[in-house]
């Protein structure tokens, strides 16, 4: 029951509270283009944040029901993490990449469900609270390891003092279950890297994307 608990928590968190981040960073842009007369800009944000709206209230009814993630139903999670990745990011001053290397491999659902996750964390603090001008995510499918590398050049912080909020801890409770390790590399002023490797036991088949 705790597992389900703490499951759902995460759940909860990256569907809705990351889904109204990204309503609220196009809302923002819409005011600020708005403020400097330029009209269509700002329908442009405004329409943005329509649909990240309506696609964060779809994903937080499958995450009640448990189902997997719609971004995941019909791509590939390199896919899914380069289209969220310019969703989140257009019209924002943020210049972000994502960059692929080695042969796609077919992952458990959870593992892809999770790094898409993973990757919407990061990239929504990046935009919220680490005031970056580049983010970039890197995923590294090697033989016997899976790589995600998530980095930015914001403000950085302390990883080993107290922080408010359950991103941090939800991305580290779901590299613990998928059995995995990470590292994160940040100070004040220094920018932030979150590098997660995952284990693969066997010989997954390259996958269909």
């Amino acid at each position: 029951m705790l597992a389900e608990r703490n499951r759902m928590a995460r759940d909860i968190h990256d569907t809705l509270a990351q889904g109204f981040t990204g309503v609220i960073v196009q809302l923002e842009a819409a005011a600020d283009a708005k403020s400097k007369g330029l009209a269509k800009e700002a329908d442009e944000h405004l329409s943005r944040a329509g649909e990240l709206a309506r696609e964060s209230l779809k994903e937080a009814r499958r995450s009640v029901r448990a189902l997997r993630p719609q971004a995941l139903e019909a791509k590939s999670l390199r896919a899914a993490l380069e289209d969220l990745i310019g969703k989140m990011t257009a019209g924002t001053s943020l210049r972000a990449k994502f960059v692929l290397q080695g042969a796609p491999r077919k992952l458990p659902l959870e593992w892809e469900e999770n790094l898409l996750r993973i990757g919407q964390e990061v990239l929504t603090n990046a935009l919220r609270h680490a005031n970056a001008g580049d983010f970039t995510a890197q995923l590294v499918f090697r033989p016997e390891e899976i790589h995600l590398e998530l980095r930015d050049n914001g403000r950085g912080f302390d990883p080993a003092g107290k922080h408010d909020g359950f991103g941090l801890l939800g991305i580290k409770e779901r590299v613990e279950g998928m059995g995995g390790q990470i590292t994160i590399q940040s100070a004040n002023g220094e920018g932030t890297a979150i590098l997660i490797t995952l284990p693969l036991t066997d010989d997954p088949p390259p996958s269909k994307s």
